[in-house]
């Protein structure tokens, strides 16, 4: 009986160690060019596999390493020829998590050892003098630090003696929603439609911004995505804004128009773009040229279900622009659209949020619309007969009218998918004013000893102020390089916004 225990104990561990490499990424390890990722959300890691597919497409090019950032090793970068990086920019010019590693083991000692610290000399740690690269940054246009993770990586690939083929490709990440992609995986599935089914207010009398369940029906068949993906939509104007402007301009927003091979109504497909522009031909429009009118930015949502619901949820605060108006995405989610809006949309996979096994426990930390990313996850495992024990903590503002799916967290409670939920309330009129950092700090030991026990940690919120403080008190209590650790194995993973 022992020695069949101990088989079956051995058998369980080969199986979940084929489970793991199953849900890495495909590389070609032999491959002379390395196209790799570092990413928070996702855009970066599509744009990288879109960068590869074109590389053995267009190029000719044989065997692409397609890696995320963590993956790449001292051998990796010496076997490769070409390395292709595309990296976005984290918080305040930090690398994303899954750069975090590479840039601890190469960047830092090569900054610090070559480029302008030393001269101009090469880091000796690291010669690359074999290997030509390339740089694409990502980053938001609207922060000082505007790619600053992707040119410590050009100039840090400089200083081991890298070659570059071009100069640092800088794009805002807000240009990337409008890239056309062809929906191959491990990339961006493809624009449809989907109409509003149902909008809930979960917050009534709250002394913050409203926040709302939206529930979305797909037009066709429900496409498949993980806990951890984003949604991307399109937004639109309110429909009174596009009538104002067809009235101000004379036209009837009823017209049918053909352009990019579909026909709809004129109002239709005014109601994607920036109405803002003044000096627009309506000889172009009824022909069908919108090109004057630029699309509306697209905006991201953590995905708050799974495809077994048979329906795709949001969780979305409303966003107030500086002229009080409402931000152009939950504008258009919790106020705009009418239940059987019909708007475009499409889902990004988010490998770097992915549970890969849900069997061992988790502590699943969130606060506000950060619920999106924890309902998704917890939906997840309550269909997995063999998920191991959630400990869940949430923050909110007040305990008497905050307290979104209290009764959906209390089921999961009962029913056995969270064996722990502490709740905790910035404003605390009865409990006393808490935040979800002090309950992991009042709770160290705990969090230690859950963690010992192969405990996954997955945090979804703002970044700025629970997200950052959140990670000084894991810091804390496991201690940074433990955490790093955890991070770089895949059981540290943050959906921050």
């Amino acid at each position: 009986m022992a020695v069949a225990l101990v088989m079956a104990w051995l058998l369980w561990c080969v199986w979940l160690y084929w489970r793991a490499r199953r849900a890495q990424p495909c590389a070609n390890r032999g491959g002379h060019t390395l196209v790799a990722y570092a990413s928070q959300s996702g855009t970066a890691a599509a744009l990288a596999a879109r960068r590869a597919r074109q590389l053995e497409v267009e190029a000719g090019e044989a065997s692409v390493n397609l890696l995320p950032l963590n993956q790449v090793s001292r051998q990796t970068l010496l076997a490769a020829r070409k390395a292709v990086f595309v990296v976005s920019t984290y918080g305040e010019g930090e690398p994303p998590d899954n750069g975090v590693r590479f840039a601890r083991q190469f960047l830092r000692p090569a900054l610090h050892a070559g480029g302008a610290e030393a001269g101009g000399q090469i880091n000796p740690a690291l010669d690359l003098s074999h290997l030509s690269y390339s740089v694409v940054a990502l980053g938001d246009s609207a922060y000082a630090q505007f790619c600053a993770f992707g040119r410590r990586l050009f100039e840090g690939m400089a200083a081991m003696g890298a070659q570059a083929l071009a100069p640092l490709e800088q794009i805002d990440s807000g240009q990337i929603a409008a890239v056309p992609d062809d929906g191959s995986e491990g990339g961006e599935a493809g624009n449809r439609f989907w109409t509003l089914t149902a909008r809930t207010l979960l917050n009534p009398g709250s002394p913050g911004a409203p926040l709302y369940e939206v529930t979305l029906s797909a037009c066709g068949p429900l496409p498949t995505w993980r806990a951890g993906d984003i949604f991307v939509l399109q937004p639109r104007s309110a429909p009174e804004v596009v009538s104002a402007w067809l009235s101000a301009r004379n036209l009837d927003g009823d017209l049918w128009i053909s352009s990019q091979q579909s026909t709809r109504q004129l109002r239709d497909w005014l109601s994607e773009r920036d109405l803002s522009t003044v000096a627009v031909e309506r000889l172009e429009l009824l022909r069908g040229d919108f090109s004057a009118l630029p699309m509306l930015p697209a905006r991201e949502y953590s995905v708050a279900s799974v495809p077994r619901e048979g329906n795709l949820k949001l969780i979305v605060r409303q966003q107030m622009r500086t002229d009080g108006g409402l931000g152009v995405g939950s504008g258009w989610l919790t106020a705009f659209s009418e239940p059987g809006a019909r708007f475009a949309g499409r889902l990004r996979h988010n490998n770097n949020c992915h549970t890969i096994d849900h069997t061992p426990p988790m502590l699943a930390i969130g606060a506000g619309s950060g619920l999106a990313g924890l309902r998704a996850q917890l939906a997840e495992r309550s269909g997995c007969a063999s998920a191991g024990p959630a400990w869940v903590v949430f923050g909110e503002r007040s305990e008497t009218a905050d307290c979104p799916l209290a009764l959906e967290l209390d089921n999961w409670l009962t029913g056995g998918v969270i064996a722990r939920c502490d709740r905790v309330f910035s404003r605390g009129e009865v409990t006393g004013k808490r935040y979800v950092q002090d309950v992991l700090t009042g709770r160290a030991d705990d969090v230690q000893a859950f963690v010992a026990r192969g405990a996954d940690i997955y945090v979804c919120g703002s970044r700025s102020g629970m997200g950052e403080s959140v990670h000084r008190a894991l810091a804390a209590i496991l201690g940074g390089q433990a955490l790093e650790a955890l991070m770089a194995e895949g059981r540290y993973r943050r959906d921050l916004y």
